[in-house]
């Protein structure tokens, strides 16, 4: 991979007015970077679970301040790369224009989550285990179309949402029209939901839909990556994993699901290391120690970036940028499994994950049957099925129009159930439990 290829200003979907414009690499990040922070999509994450679904304390992360705090934990990886690269062969005056590209994936990595967290994602793949089978239209189905629901992924959502689903919301033709460069930076993966493969890296999750594997080629041709990661994705991927794991710890602890002494007894156990967490103040002790160590951590891992450059820019590493052998990256990989036994595994939780997730099997169980109908010469919707497929936004109704254009009835079945799925996605953790006690309580 070459970074001329890697950082440029070609933009998804392609225009034919875009060589006219000629924008520099600074304005087109800034471009992207303005476009993305004005989009609906992008406020929705203000109400998008992080961890505590349906919660409204005002100290809990939500996507949004998740998605804030990994732009800035993404600049700070990348200002470390610069330097630790000094005169070596990276391209560090191309690098040194990434600033708004890394701060505008850092925005757009969870902007295709359903609401209520993870858990939205499971309850969606959940929903078509179960029922899928029992649909009339699922035997008509590819094995990959049908798979695109069963092992549903936000991060192949997220690139519908921005090439394709911001596509109606009165300020852009084509999506979002970010550039290649940006949203190739939060494409983890690079397989079909038929291509799955847990030893692989690239291909241990669902990377684009069937929908959208036709723009997704023009992605990965316009960086030259192929079937590779982009290299920033390693960045980014950090960034996130660095934010999320110090930042449940401490929305945990201030949410009172761990004590002080749970916290530091576990770590002791887990590393070994007894020089932790000192003090008389818990909390003002808890802040600086999350603060001290996530430096060290996202320090340690641009230090990895550079020691694999090569493999990197091959597309071969196979890895994250945490498998340094010190002590902060030991206690980094203690934190997340105390947050798994601590947070995650807590009643509190638990409890609101399954109205979180009775709330999105509810709203399937309603919607899934009536857009099956929709353009069904066949079968039509009764009073009230017209009455709730009025919930339905117009955009789903035009991107179904537009991607079904010259199909045949079993591929239009495909798109129909992408209405339903699209519509659920998009909405937020509070829209959704408004709409569902509105209409089905």
């Amino acid at each position: 991979m070459e970074w001329d290829k890697l950082i440029s200003n070609i933009r998804i979907p392609v225009a034919e007015n875009d060589s006219i414009r000629n924008e520099s690499l600074k304005i087109a990040f800034d471009s992207d970077y303005r476009r993305v922070v004005k989009s609906d999509s992008f406020r929705r994450l203000q109400d998008k679970t992080q961890v505590f679904p349906l919660d409204r304390n005002d100290f809990v992360r939500t996507r949004l301040t998740h998605s804030l705090e990994v732009a800035v934990l993404a600049r700070d990886l990348l200002t470390e790369v610069i330097r630790l690269s000094k005169n070596k062969y990276l391209h560090t005056d191309l690098l040194s224009e990434c600033y708004r590209l890394m701060e505008t994936a850092s925005l757009i990595h969870d902007i295709g989550n359903p609401p209520f967290g993870h858990f939205g994602e499971e309850a969606i793949r959940i929903w078509f285990k179960k029922n899928g089978p029992n649909l009339e239209v699922w035997e008509e189905l590819t094995e990959q179309q049908k798979n695109d629901f069963l092992i549903f992924e936000g991060n192949a959502q997220t690139i519908r949402v921005l090439t394709k689903l911001h596509d109606y919301n009165g300020s852009a033709d084509c999506g979002m029209r970010l550039t290649a460069s940006t949203i190739d930076s939060v494409i983890k993966y690079t397989a079909s939901s038929i291509e799955l493969d847990k030893d692989i890296l690239t291909k241990k999750k669902v990377g684009y839909f069937y929908s959208e594997q036709a723009i997704f080629k023009k992605i990965k041709e316009s960086t030259k990556t192929e079937n590779k990661r982009h290299p920033l994705v390693f960045l980014l991927e950090a960034a996130d994993d660095i934010a999320y794991t110090f930042s449940d710890v401490e929305d945990g602890y201030n949410y009172g699901l761990y004590s002080f002494n749970e916290l530091k007894n576990y770590l002791i156990k887990k590393t070994g290391i007894y020089s932790i967490l000192d003090g008389e103040n818990e909390a003002s002790v808890i802040q600086t120690f999350i603060r001290v160590t996530q430096m060290k951590v996202y320090q340690s891992a641009s230090k990895t970036f550079i020691k694999n450059y090569d493999d990197i820019m091959a597309g071969t590493f196979n890895n994250d940028l945490m498998n340094e052998n010190i002590n902060e990256i030991k206690l980094f990989k203690a934190l997340k499994s105390f947050a798994c036994d601590y947070i995650f595994n807590t009643k509190e939780i638990f409890d609101q994950e399954v109205l979180g997730f009775n709330i999105m099997n509810r709203l399937l169980d309603e919607f899934i049957p009536v857009v099956l109908k929709y353009d069904n010469l066949s079968e039509k919707m009764n009073k009230y099925e017209e009455r709730l497929f009025d919930n339905i936004s117009d955009w789903a109704i035009k991107l179904y129009k537009k991607e079904t254009k010259g199909c045949l009835e079993p591929e239009k079945n495909y798109y129909r159930l992408k209405i339903a799925v699209d519509f659920v996605c998009s909405m937020t953790d509070g829209y959704a439990r408004k709409v569902h006690d509105t209409l089905f309580k």
